[in-house]
């Protein structure tokens, strides 16, 4: 009763999204230019259960962020620039309740070629094409959270290595407001839950078409086909496939997001080893509020379901959870444009374990809360 009282008081105040990064120019001559940019953030989460005075440590997730951006006239009509962001860890994370413990430390790093209208290409470590459509309720969940759809290193899903990317605005000036982006990654070398082998290329776009009056609609899809080689079957039937549709309608100071995804063949390694569902479908929905004196504010929901199946079954026949059910609210406030205190509240509808999941991740089904503050520059 008091969870639910505690809610109620606080919800008209949760509505928002965190603070932006601030770009710092250190260098511009000659057509050349260098910025940086960068985040401190001690983090500290908690969990509670039935007494929401009783408190579970969930550790320290202090985080720190450093970023550069270089830009480099090569002509008239070409320029090149560099992008690098890098993020050392300082703790341990728990492993049995966040996904990203062991998180890549660089979380960006491509150069490209600007070409004017006729749009941008680049290669390295980027942002995934499924990125774009959930780009918009991403700020209102904690990057740490195990929900789908939000992981690093996973196909084309958030941030990847060796992404082939180009990027269109306007569609060259032929249609104003649609975005354009292709993205090819070179064959995915990893374990998949039921088929050890390897992937071949994967193959990704996202189109994104901006309004004149605040709403933005973007759908991404990516597939990668199983190698095939090495087996006597026909496997494409467990081929990865995954699709998202997102929104964003902003108006003043709110802003209303949602996104859907859906995924086959391409669950996260912590969904892989808790349970045994692969074929995902996340919905998320996340309202925002800047009350114009500092104060920031966010709100957003998601549920997630999982299917189970096994090698070779027919995917009309397997069962489904659910895996995620749960609110987040997210309160900063700017002192000033580099100083900003931060709130977190986890309010978990998902009270009863999925059919086969591991019975050590009791914290899981807990609410949590976690605070602290970040530097910004």
């Amino acid at each position: 009763m008091i969870k639910r009282n505690f809610l109620a008081v606080l919800m008209p105040l949760f509505l928002s999204s965190s603070c932006s990064v601030n770009a710092m120019e250190i260098y511009n001559k000659n057509g050349n230019k260098v910025d940086i940019y960068g985040e401190l953030n001690p983090l500290y989460f908690y969990s509670h259960s039935n007494d929401p005075f009783l408190l579970n440590s969930l550790g320290n997730y202090t985080h720190f962020t450093f970023g550069m951006y270089s830009r480099s006239d090569i002509n008239q009509f070409i320029s090149g620039y560099f992008s690098f962001e890098y993020k050392p860890k300082f703790c341990t994370y728990n492993e049995k309740i966040y996904v990203n413990s062991t998180k890549n430390d660089i979380d960006l790093s491509y150069v490209g070629l600007d070409l004017g209208k006729w749009g941008t290409i680049d290669y390295g470590r980027n942002y995934g094409v499924m990125y774009y459509a959930k780009q918009f309720t991403d700020k209102a969940f904690d990057n740490s959270e195990n929900i789908t759809l939000h992981e690093d290193d996973n196909f084309l899903v958030g941030r990847a290595n060796g992404l082939l990317t180009y990027h269109n605005k306007n569609l060259s000036g032929y249609i104003k407001g649609l975005e354009l982006t292709l993205q090819h990654q070179s064959y995915y070398n990893k374990e998949n839950m039921f088929l050890s082998d390897k992937y071949n290329d994967s193959w990704g776009t996202s189109l994104r078409y901006n309004t004149d009056f605040g709403f933005t609609l973007v759908g991404s899809a990516f597939f990668s086909p199983y190698d095939n080689t090495r087996n006597k079957v026909n496997l494409e039937n467990h081929w990865v496939k995954s699709y998202g549709i997102g929104w964003n309608y902003s108006f003043h100071n709110v802003s209303v997001s949602g996104f859907y995804g859906h995924s086959k063949n391409s669950a996260a390694s912590f969904i892989k080893n808790h349970c045994i569902y692969d074929v995902l479908d996340n919905i998320e929905i996340a309202g925002s509020y800047d009350f114009n004196n500092g104060l920031k504010s966010s709100i957003g929901y998601i549920k997630s379901f999982g299917t189970e199946y096994s090698f070779g079954q027919n995917i009309k026949n397997a069962k489904s959870a659910t895996l995620n059910n749960h609110i987040n609210l997210i309160v900063t406030y700017n002192f000033n444009k580099n100083f900003v205190a931060n709130f977190h509240y986890k309010l978990n509808l998902l009270k009863n374990f999925p059919v086969n999941s591991n019975s050590e991740l009791s914290h899981y089904f807990d609410n949590c809360v976690g605070a602290g503050f970040s530097y910004i520059f």
